[in-house]
């Protein structure tokens, strides 16, 4: 035990400094994660960074709120030991004897499998279940009012939670995940991934050139993240070992782990830099990737390509994003000038009562055959009336008339373009089986 106690000090150092001063009473780490499912009643607590203590675990495993399965994860931050857990909202705050709620509201279940990080100096939730659906929503958490706020975003995946998450200076990485909607028994994988970048507040898809893919599920297999690096536990034919994404240089590589189930069970583990070691629960330590090469025993294996930058358009994209600008400039103009001659109210006109510019035109073929494309990336096949109304670029406009009008000739001019071209309609109108009140729109290629 202390040789291997030794060995964490040598090639982890920073694990075990001693504090400096008042303010900085715990060693520098990026995360901690602990099982609070296992036993640790045979566990070497000095194994573990300078200021998380055998009471505070201990305090943590009695804790209420651990109901999921999932790890819990530590950070430091703005100068306090913090500790969030899946499937719930509540934010514990260390206070030198005990662990204090931050969270004001009662919320939970939303949250299961999320994966919580921090961005310049802010502490994020992003999804990934909840609700019977799977999600890549964004919350951050409101420090003063004690409350998670939901982050506003444009092109988020709809029932899609990434199983490998990873943050990357203004970007978060969300590959290999699922799509969950069970009220319509969608449950499949998406070989591929997507992006949000911070500043622009958008998601954009990611294309894995990565042949050597397997078929099953990875729901929910272990991922961790790191500075420059995020790692999959993944297994590629008969070898189980460690998918890794080069973040800077957009790389996938592998590599056969023989520690794979060490890394699968943990009791806990801690990441500072590209550094992670695990601990069993005796406390012996495993690490993630070597700490001088990390990259020695690696093997590239494929490739992140980025297929719809949020950041720059070609001259293609400028011309469809410019037709469509002016195309709702034209209807919104159209809708004032009738509203102003005809007075107020549209509710219970038929498509023959409203103008011809509310009842909207019907764009080129080569803008439908976009349209088509776009539904047919669509991750979910099953949309209600206000996804649908995403896909076709309708749901800001004002008048649920003009909506239901555009929505039904976008859908018949789809339709028609897709008889044209493979035989067959692409857009079928039925009922949600949950609820025969419901309409739902569904895509079949």
């Amino acid at each position: 035990m202390k040789a291997a106690i030794l060995f964490v000090v040598l090639f982890f150092p920073s694990l075990n400094l001693i504090a400096q001063s008042d303010k900085q009473t715990y060693a520098s780490f990026d995360w901690v994660k602990v099982d609070h499912t296992v036993s640790f009643e045979n566990f070497a607590w000095e194994s573990l960074p300078q200021g998380i203590t055998q009471a505070m675990i201990e305090s943590l495993l009695a804790s209420p709120f651990t109901t999921s399965t999932d790890p819990i994860t530590l950070f430091y931050l703005n100068e306090q030991l913090l500790m969030v857990i899946p499937c719930r909202f509540e934010v514990l705050k260390w206070t030198g004897e005990s662990w204090e709620n931050l969270y004001k509201g009662t919320g939970s279940g939303f949250n299961c499998h999320a994966h919580f990080f921090v961005w310049e100096g802010k502490l994020y939730s992003m999804g990934r279940y909840g609700f019977w659906r799977g999600h890549s929503e964004l919350l951050e958490f409101d420090f003063e009012t004690g409350y998670w706020e939901f982050i506003p975003v444009s092109s988020p995946p709809m029932n899609y939670g990434g199983v490998g998450i990873f943050v990357d200076g203004d970007r978060v990485i969300s590959i290999l995940g699922e799509n969950i909607h069970q009220p319509s028994n969608v449950f499949y994988p998406d070989k591929n991934g997507y992006v949000f970048d911070f500043k622009s507040k958008a998601w954009s898809s990611i294309q894995l050139d990565f042949p050597t893919q397997k078929n099953r599920s990875s729901w929910i297999t272990p991922s961790f993240d790191l500075k420059d690096y995020g790692v999959q536990l993944y297994q590629i034919g008969a070898h189980l070992g460690l998918l890794l994404i080069h973040k800077k240089e957009n790389n996938l590589y592998f590599l056969k782990e023989n520690n794979f189930g060490k890394f699968m069970s943990f009791a806990v583990a801690v990441a500072l830099d590209n550094n992670a070691v695990f601990f069993d629960k005796y406390g012996d330590p495993t690490f993630l990737l070597p700490p001088k090469a990390p990259l020695e025993k690696f093997t590239k294996v494929g490739d992140l390509r980025f297929t719809k930058q949020t950041s720059s358009f070609g001259l293609e994209d400028w011309s469809f994003y410019i037709l469509a600008t002016l195309l709702i400039l034209m209807a919104v103009g159209g809708g004032f000038w009738w509203r102003r001659s005809k007075g107020s109210g549209t509710a219970g006109l038929t498509e023959s009562e409203l103008t011809s510019e509310e009842q909207g035109t019907v764009d080129g073929v080569e803008d439908i055959a976009r349209l088509v494309t776009k539904l047919l990336a669509q991750p979910v096949l099953l949309v209600d009336v206000h996804q649908l109304d995403d896909l076709f670029g309708t749901a800001a406009q004002d008048s649920l008339d003009y909506r239901r009008v555009r929505r039904s000739r976008y859908i018949k001019a789809v339709n028609k373009h897709f008889q044209a071209q493979h035989g067959k309609e692409l857009i079928f109108r039925t009922k949600s089986e949950a609820d025969k009140r419901i309409i739902l729109y569904r895509i079949s290629p």
